[in-house]
C-alpha cells in the first residue's frame, strides 16, 4: 500500500513539472522589394497584381517579400495610370526601386 501511495505521489509530481520549451525562429530567406520616392496615393503593382499603397513598402520597416527571379514592377497613380514601370531581377536580400 505504501508503494502505491508513493508511486501516485511521484506520478503527480512528474505530471506537474513543466517541460522545457524551445523557440525556433526562422530567418526569412526570400528576397524583398522596397519603393523609394513613390507619390502619395500611388499603388504598387507587381507582376500585374496590385499589392497596396506604394509608400507602405518604403523599407522602413515594411518591405514586400517576393520569390527570386524577374518581376514587372509598376507604380500607378490614383487614377490607375502607370507613372513608373520597370522589370527588376531580385536574387537575394533587398532590392530598392527608386521612383523618379
Amino acid at each position: 500500500m505504501r508503494n502505491v501511495v508513493f508511486a501516485a505521489a511521484a506520478a503527480a509530481l512528474v505530471a506537474g513539472c513543466a517541460m522545457p520549451q524551445t523557440v525556433v525562429k526562422t530567418v526569412e530567406s526570400r528576397p524583398s522589394l522596397a519603393v523609394a520616392g513613390a507619390p502619395a496615393g500611388a499603388v504598387l503593382v507587381v507582376d500585374g497584381q496590385p499589392v497596396g499603397e506604394a509608400s507602405a513598402y518604403d523599407g522602413n520597416p515594411t518591405v514586400l517579400r517576393v520569390e527570386p527571379g524577374t518581376h514587372q514592377v509598376e507604380i500607378r497613380d490614383p487614377s490607375g495610370a502607370a507613372v513608373y514601370r520597370q522589370t527588376v531581377f531580385v536574387e537575394s536580400e533587398l532590392k530598392t526601386v527608386r521612383v523618379h
